[in-house]
This record gives structure tokens, sequence and C-alpha cells, in this order.
């Protein structure tokens, strides 16, 4: 290192500064150093292209390698023998179950048979009706024959007021109040037996089990569900408010589809065992219902919102057939078929 000396004159003084210089010999390997920096690096796109294509070879060539044993994994799953895969379906089955729910007695105990029948029209004409005649009914040409299996373990007492029901013989001659295509038909509706409906019997009894919950368990997953119809009732809310009211109005469910939104609103007592053709039969009987054209439906829902009546009073005629569907017969059967 070399140190310059200059002088600097100053009115009244002289001030001498001190230069530090580098040598050549550290200069010079600075140069040499920075030249050798540069060069490391690529000067051109082609240059570093041509770097970095090495390194993405190997990262292919490792990638392209790991793909066999991927594959062979996803085959090895796919082969997997069926016996191991119901291994493991068992083991699961085999869990605790978390649910909370009882399994629930369906041992058919009881069988009852109802002959159905169905006329060319609703009722009676003027001209048909006499004073005094116990019934504006028409006749009904029969179409077939329902045979209903009771799960008198899960309900019993259910399932004894609908035995007390078919045994007084007060559904012959009843009809089917409601028949919802795709969703279920309805009886055992309570009125005038004039009119079609069903005079409760005193033999039928009060239900606790329309108050209890483990009764509500069971649900409309399969056609031919038969339950006690509380939920979807188009009884007169005067009726039920008695407090001699019995429910007896029952519904069958017709598939070919489950009815979910009556799980939990019905009390499930049985199941069709044989006759799901009659019950097919009844659901192609035209009903009333909304007009698919005009504003019905708008004013129905407007009713509603406002609260008037009249509208919930139309709804419950909603699938009331056109024909009436007759039950020409009713019998406690002697077994279970």
């Amino acid at each position: 290192m070399r140190t310059n000396y200059a002088r600097s004159s100053r009115v009244g003084q002289t001030t001498v500064s001190r230069r530090t210089v580098k040598s050549p010999t550290r200069r010079a390997r600075a140069v040499r150093a920075a030249g050798t920096s540069e060069r490391a690096q690529p000067q051109h796109p082609e240059e570093r292209r041509l770097r970095e294509e090495p390194a993405a070879s190997s990262s292919r060539r490792q990638a392209l390698v790991a793909l066999p044993a991927a594959l062979l994994g996803v085959c090895g799953a796919l082969a997997a023998p069926r016996q191991a895969v119901a291994a493991a379906a068992a083991e699961v089955d085999t869990l605790p179950s978390t649910s909370g729910r009882e399994e629930i007695d369906t041992t058919i105990t009881h069988a009852v048979a109802i002959t159905i029948g169905i006329a060319d029209r609703a009722l009676k004409s003027a001209a048909e009706r006499t004073i005094g005649d116990k019934s504006i009914i028409p006749e009904a040409e029969p179409v077939g024959r329902v045979v209903i299996g009771l799960y008198g373990n899960a309900v019993p007492r259910t399932v004894s007021n609908f035995l007390a029901l078919v045994e007084s013989g007060n559904l012959v001659g009843t009809t089917f109040s409601r028949v919802l295509a795709g969703e279920y038909i309805q009886a055992g509706k309570q009125g005038s037996k004039r009119l079609g409906a069903v005079e409760v019997p005193p033999t039928v009894q009060s239900n606790p089990e329309v108050s209890e919950a483990s009764a509500f368990k069971l649900p409309h997953y399969r056609p031919g569900t038969v339950s006690l119809a509380l939920g979807e009732n188009d009884e007169e809310p005067q009726l039920r408010a008695r407090p001699e009211y019995r429910p007896v109005e029952f519904l069958i469910t017709t598939g070919p589809g489950p009815v979910p939104r009556l799980n939990g609103q019905n009390i499930v007592f049985g199941r069709v065992l044989e006759g799901m053709s009659v019950v097919g039969q009844v659901t192609q009987v035209p009903v009333f219902g909304p007009s698919p054209v005009g504003n019905s439906l708008a004013f129905n829902s407007l009713a509603s919102a406002i609260g008037d009546d009249r509208a919930a009073t139309v709804r419950r005629k909603y699938g009331k057939p056109l024909k009436a569907v007759v039950i020409l017969g009713s019998e406690v059967l002697p077994s279970v078929p």
C-alpha cells in the first residue's frame, strides 16, 4: 500500500490530507476474481437453457421411475380378492353402533284381508238416491284382495285396535279417502257411514302409543308399508280435537320409492303380504287436485299465508278419488300366510 500526502494552503494554516491507494497487486487480484465470476454465469438464454436442461431431465426420469410403482399399487387394489373386501365390510359391520337405535320386533303376529272394489263414479246420482238410503256410495266392481301382516309385538295397542276395527265389520262399505300415486292410498277416515266414512266401534280403545316416541321409529321405506295416519290425516280438525277421538285412519305406501316425509309422523304397524297389484290398480283412479293451469296454487298459498282456513280445507281434499274405491269386505285371517 502506498500513501500520498497532498498539501493544501488555507489562510493562516497548512493542512495535510492522507489518501490511501490500493496497490497494483491487490487491484489485479480483484479484477481477476470478477472476471472469473462473470465467466461462471451463462451470458445467453440458450446457454442458460442448456445448463438447466439436465436437471429437468433428471426430474422427469425420477417421475417415470415412480409411475410404474404407483400403477402397480392401483392395480393391486383393483385385483384384491372379493373375500377380502367382504371381510373388511363385515369388520365394519361389527363395530359398535353410535346411532342409539334399538332393534324393533317386526314379527308378523296377525294377518287381515281387505277386499277392494272400484266404482265408475264417486257418488250415486240424485235419481239413484232414496229417502232413508243408508249409503250414497255406488256399487263397486271387485278388483282384488289385499292381505296385511301386522306387527303385534312392535305396537300392540295399534294392532289390537286395527283388529277390533276389522272384526267389527265397520270397514265394509267405507271408501279410500285419498289416493296419491307414487306415495300412498288412505282409508279409515272417520265420519258418516252414509258418506263412506268409518264409524269407530266401542271395541277400539284409547291408544297411548300415539304419544310414545318409540312407536314412531319404523320407517316408510318399502312399498306396502301400512301405518296409522297421524301426520298425514285428512279428517276434520274439530273431530280430532274431541276428547273421545280414537285414530283408526291408515295408509298403505304404493312405491316404487320410499316416502321418507312420513317417517316420525305415522305409526308403522304392518306391511302388505299379498295384493300389491291391487294397490297399483287403486293408484290409477283419477283424483281431485290443484289445476295444472291457472292460479289455484298461488291462491291457496296466499290464503295459507294470511290464515284463511279455506285453503287448508281445499288441500285436505287433494287426492280425493273421483271414482269410489270401496272396501267390500274385511276379515281377520286364522293364520299368517
